[in-house]
């Protein structure tokens, strides 16, 4: 029971990521973009949202039959209470797809590594392959990549 409490939710319906407002969260961390003024706007963590379900919906057209008619979803808005209905273990797949798309449409050239690999990891998570480690980063002890 202890362990029950420790690590699942006392209701079903309160897992992570299941709104559009747990998402653009989630992909902040990712961006390093928690405190405002934010560098990227919401409209634009909105439109890669859009983006990578509409990948999403090219590559995994199953994910969307039951939940959306086959339809693919549209968010317009973070405020709204909106939920995205996907199967858990393709949740993270979602996150790295709207953290690569945000990453690719900024206009530093040192983002393309990093948005190259969560555009990868986007699409090993939606096919099935096991997911090759982020790489890069900043110089300094623990991270030999770099």
């Amino acid at each position: 029971k202890q362990f029950r409490a420790l690590f699942m939710p006392e209701n079903p319906e309160d897992e992570r990521l299941d709104s559009v407002a747990s998402y653009v969260s989630e992909v902040r961390t990712l961006l390093l973009d928690k405190r405002s003024p934010h560098r990227y706007k919401d409209y634009e963590i909105l439109a890669a949202l859009n983006t990578s379900l509409a990948e999403a919906r090219r590559i995994r057209a199953d994910l969307f039959v039951y939940h959306h008619h086959g339809k693919i979803p549209y968010f317009t808005s973070v405020s709204s209470g909106d939920t995205i209905p996907l199967e858990p273990q393709f949740r993270l797949a979602l996150v790295y797809g709207i953290t690569g798309h945000v990453l690719m449409r900024d206009d530093e050239d040192v983002q393309d590594m990093r948005a190259n690999a969560f555009a990868g990891m986007f699409y090993d998570i939606l096919i099935g392959i096991k997911p090759q480690p982020l790489q890069g980063g900043t110089k300094g002890p623990g991270n030999p990549q770099a």
